[in-house]
């Protein structure tokens, strides 16, 4: 599908649903890997204004703002973001916010329910390798269960079995049925299985690479 037509129809379904965060998210998303920043930017306030909670779009928003030369307002926006992401266990999303507010010499001041030597949550298991039936989630940072299966045949699925829990894929397996339901997704259709994958590795934080060259059929 052509991005224009992508973002026409995220854009009647968030007309649509004008509270779903979800909806607005995916429009903004898609606005701006069709470099139409300026257009992103609303979009990506109001998925905020709605869930103040949903970390990735804080990200998202500051590259829009970033992209439009606000870069004042960009930085604003994921110090923000670093606090929601610190108080949610993003802990993922939290360092990438760190890096890039590092990157312009800004140390982001920690709003966060629980503290640890002022720069995160608290964490049970820091300090300690996981066991043989666990892994280090790369979603947030801490041990969590092996998932034990390969969930996709090919190198995506292999990446996921080695570094998500079995406690973020479950997140992801009921987050999923809102992502198919919300953007009416038929996976049978090569676009909705990019746009499930979308949301899948903005949800899981997994690595954009990892999707270059996949193919959908």
């Amino acid at each position: 599908m052509d991005p224009n037509e992508r973002i026409e129809q995220f854009r009647k379904m968030a007309k649509a649903n004008p509270e779903d965060d979800l909806a607005h998210f995916a429009l903004g998303q898609a606005l701006l890997e069709a470099d139409r920043a300026a257009e992103a930017v609303p979009v990506l306030r109001h998925v905020i204004k709605m869930n103040a909670g949903y970390s990735k779009a804080y990200t998202l928003l500051g590259e829009a703002q970033e992209r439009t030369s606000d870069l004042e307002g960009a930085l604003t926006t994921w110090e923000q973001g670093y606090s929601a992401a610190i108080n949610r266990g993003d802990l993922m999303v939290a360092n990438d916010l760190k890096r890039r507010l590092s990157a312009h010499g800004i140390s982001p001041q920690v709003d966060a329910l629980v503290i640890v030597d002022g720069d995160g949550p608290a964490d049970p298991d820091a300090g300690r390798e996981p066991g043989e039936d666990e892994v280090r989630d790369h979603r947030t940072g801490r041990i969590g269960k092996k998932l034990g299966f390969d969930p996709f045949p090919d190198e995506v699925g292999a990446w996921i079995e080695t570094h998500i829990s079995r406690e973020s894929w479950d997140a992801w397996m009921e987050m999923s049925i809102k992502v198919i339901n919300e953007l009416r997704l038929d996976l049978g259709d090569p676009d909705a299985q990019r746009t499930y994958d979308e949301q899948m590795q903005a949800f899981l934080n997994l690595p954009a690479e990892l999707f270059e060259g996949r193919e959908y059929e």
